[in-house]
């Protein structure tokens, strides 16, 4: 594609707009750089798309990858060519940048089966730790030399301490004869030497070397004879640390240099990765999926959101593009959403190009386009001094010399600019020449004459945005099948303009264009009523959706406990077994004795031993010989549901379990809980402590908490109780502590409390809703 068309289709779908939104979600220059540089046709988009796919699952699988902090290299790189020398706070930049490259390749290479295209990338990541051990060696974390760099700063540095604690010695006992002509009592520094401050008065009548005076004259700062011989040594000393300050950096410096040709494509390979993480952070915030580019001509868009608007106030819509349809045309009122739904179909394609999430259903289809082309907004070309409707005919010129079944073209109020009649002639004409070329065509308008020539093409489909005249305001939602209505008669007819202008302008109307209309708007009512019924039963759907995942993941727990329950029952059997076994062997070794008191009482072991397996065999064996009944509690045996009989049909029984009614086999339960028919209804009601505002929880392991109180706080919100009562005992307090932390974090609940002692103490919760 020619890029300065490409660039003029970019610029008019504000792309880089939503690049620069992407690219904040970086850490680093060399991502953000990255992502900016990111144009469609310049690279592979399967490969592009692959990598962002790959990337997504590594984070959603991994976790996040080690991205911290990344410096930026190539202004050291530019200042080391230059002929420059880094210093330690510079050295040290470089091998921070380094160290966290090393982690990220090592985050990486494991990977590389599961996705290959992203490790590749990974793989190009040069892991310096020959410069980073020198740096660490050698530089501290403040950016100073180290001591240990050399052995020879080592030995200058150790020299410099023993000069310096003899210097300060030498000092002590040189300004105890100099107190009475010093003005402070301060030892300064001049030029590297220590001077004294002396009393200008008294310079005379001391022997040194006067290294200047303060600003006011009284004070010249005087170096005493008997320091300069050691000033000299420590000047010397000095300069010697320097110069091996200078050498050890200019080593690491060149140290940094040999790292150059493997450098260039690490920085390009921590760009490319970092930009897709900011790219999939992008996607995690924005609800974005990656769509693979499809090769066949099904154009499919649902629920797409134009990535410029916010999500609390884009309107989402719905756009498709069969393959045998080349032309869909978008019309109705100004300022109704046509151009922004149009942004949003060329926005997405062209984020798909790039391997950039697309803000809509999964499910969405987009053909791979070789070329996209714009016309949209009322831009006037000053430097050709050309009008709105030139610049337009010139542009469009343009894309019809260019485009072929592989192109994509977007035009906005195509013949707008001028009269309206020569302008749909002109428009139509437009049209004919574009979709004899096979491309793809999306155009928006409001003129008359382009509805009708689209309704009699089968390769062309209208579009309409929907606007709803009672409230006077577009909904920004794309109907796809019908036209738009201008709705200019009825909006102003609701605005108030008197009712003889509102009859004559209808009688002015031409009468297909009137009988057009009216068409129009009973589609529009009908449609828009459709769709209305249609996002109820998407919303009843997602609901359904999440309750089925909600039931899912309580009958897992379920399962889990039930699963858990068993294995402790057959643990406990086991272990019971076990020494009955070992009790029946010594009652039989018993029985051998020639005592026949050992023998007697070998018999009356024995016979013990036999009650109790009968009693573990009772205990083991499926109490479903006992016949269910009303108001029994039973358990299924296949999941570990437990419930009340409700009712009995035949062989199969009903059971009321929370939300949910079962109708199984007598086969398949087991009666775990009879119903006290000693009690009569009355006397049962009065004596049972809960009520619908009540929930005993007491027997319960914690983990069946969350399950439980969520039910609860559900059931007194349903019935519209602002209080509720969590029974839970007191006993170890951890089936209390339970109940608090979920409540702590659930929502609904606004405060909780320990009952008083006339509601049960603390073992019992308040909780309101």
């Amino acid at each position: 594609m020619d890029s300065s068309r490409n660039s003029v289709a970019l610029r008019l779908l504000e792309f880089e707009a939503v690049l620069s939104e992407i690219a904040s979600k970086t850490v680093s220059r060399y991502g953000r750089e990255r992502v900016m540089s990111l144009k469609p046709f310049f690279e592979d988009p399967l490969l592009l798309y692959k990598r962002s796919s790959e990337f997504e699952n590594i984070m959603r699988i991994q976790g996040e990858p080690p991205f911290s902090v990344f410096h930026d290299l190539y202004v050291y790189i530019e200042k080391v060519n230059l002929g420059y020398t880094l210093i330690g706070e510079e050295l040290n930049r470089c091998a921070t940048t380094m160290e966290n490259t090393c982690r990220l390749k090592e985050f990486f290479e494991p990977l590389a089966d599961s996705s290959p295209n992203v490790v590749a990338v990974a793989s190009l990541l040069s892991c310096e730790r020959g410069f980073i051990a020198e740096v660490r060696k050698k530089i501290s974390e403040e950016g100073l030399v180290k001591d240990q760099a050399s052995p020879v700063l080592r030995e200058i540095r150790n020299e410099l301490r023993g000069l310096t604690r003899n210097l300060r010695n030498r000092l002590d006992s040189i300004m105890s004869r100099y107190k009475d002509g010093l003005t402070d009592t301060l030892v300064l520094s001049r030029d590297g030497r220590y001077v004294l401050p002396l009393s200008s008065g008294k310079k005379n009548e001391y022997q040194g070397i006067i290294h200047g005076s303060s600003s006011s004259g009284a004070t010249v700062y005087f170096e005493p004879q008997e320091l300069i011989s050691l000033n000299d040594t420590l000047k010397i000393l000095q300069s010697r640390e320097e110069e091996e300050i200078r050498k050890i950096l200019r080593e690491l410096t060149f140290l940094f240099q040999g790292t150059f040709e493997r450098l260039g494509p690490s920085l390009e390979a921590l760009g490319v990765l970092d930009s897709l993480y900011g790219i999939c952070r992008y996607a995690r915030k924005r609800r974005g999926v990656f769509i693979e580019p499809s090769n066949d001509r099904n154009f499919v868009l649902r629920e797409a959101r134009h990535p410029l608007i916010e999500d609390d106030k884009v309107v989402p819509i719905t756009f498709h593009m069969r393959d045998g349809i080349n032309g869909v045309f978008i019309t109705g009122p100004n300022t109704g959403g046509k151009t922004v739904a149009m942004k949003t179909i060329g926005l997405s394609v062209l984020l798909m190009l790039c391997g950039l999430p697309v803000l809509a259903d999964q499910t969405s289809s987009i053909p791979y386009f070789k070329s996209i082309f714009a016309d949209i907004g009322d831009e006037q070309s000053i430097e050709q001094s050309l009008s709105t409707f030139s610049s337009h005919i010139s542009r469009i010129i343009d894309i019809i010399k260019s485009t072929d079944a592989d192109s994509l073209v977007l035009l906005d109020e195509l013949g707008a600019g001028t009269d309206p009649v020569e302008g749909a002639a002109l428009s139509i004409a437009i049209i004919e020449k574009l979709l004899s070329t096979d491309c793809r065509l999306i155009l928006t308008t409001h003129l008359t004459p382009i509805k009708l020539y689209a309704m009699e093409r089968e390769d062309v489909e209208n579009a309409s945005v929907e606007f709803d005249v009672n409230t006077l305001r577009p909904t920004y939602r794309l109907l796809m099948g019908i036209p738009g209505s201008s709705n200019a008669i009825e909006v102003s007819k609701r605005l108030g303009l008197p009712s003889e202008i509102i009859d004559k302008a209808q009688r002015y109307m031409d009468s297909d264009a009137r009988d057009l209309e009216i068409v129009i708007g009973k589609l529009h009512k009908e449609r828009s009523t459709l769709e209305e019924e249609r996002r109820t039963l998407e919303n009843i759907k997602r609901e359904l959706e999440s309750r089925t995942r909600e039931f899912e993941e309580k009958l897992s727990l379920i399962k889990e406990k039930r699963y858990r329950e068993v294995s402790e029952e057959m643990a406990s059997l086991e272990e019971k077994l076990g020494r009955i076994l070992k009790e029946i062997e010594n009652s039989i070794s018993l029985s051998r004795s020639e005592r026949e008191r050992d023998k007697i009482s070998a018999v009356k072991k024995l016979q013990d031993l036999k009650i109790q397996i009968e009693k573990n065999r009772s205990f083991a064996v499926n109490k479903n010989e006992e016949i269910p009944e009303v108001g029994d509690t039973v358990r299924l045996l296949d999941g570990g549901t437990e419930g009340e009989v409700s009712a009995i049909d035949g062989d199969r029984v009903i059971v009321d379990s929370g939300k949910i009614t079962i109708k199984v086999p007598v086969s398949k339960i087991r009666v775990i809980g009879k119903v006290n028919r000693a009690v009569d209804e009355v006397s049962f009601e009065i004596q049972s402590p809960i009520t619908s505002s009540e929930i005993d929880i007491r027997g319960n392991y914690t983990e069946d908490v969350p399950i439980l109180v969520s039910d609860f706080i559900q059931s007194l919100r349903r019935n519209g109780l602002k209080q509720g009562y969590i029974i839970h005992g007191k006993g170890t307090g951890k089936l209390a502590e339970s109940v608090w932390n979920y409540l702590r974090k659930a929502k609904g609940v606004k405060n909780f409390r320990i009952g008083t002692t006339s509601e049960g103490g603390s073992g019992v919760t308040v909780v309101e809703v």
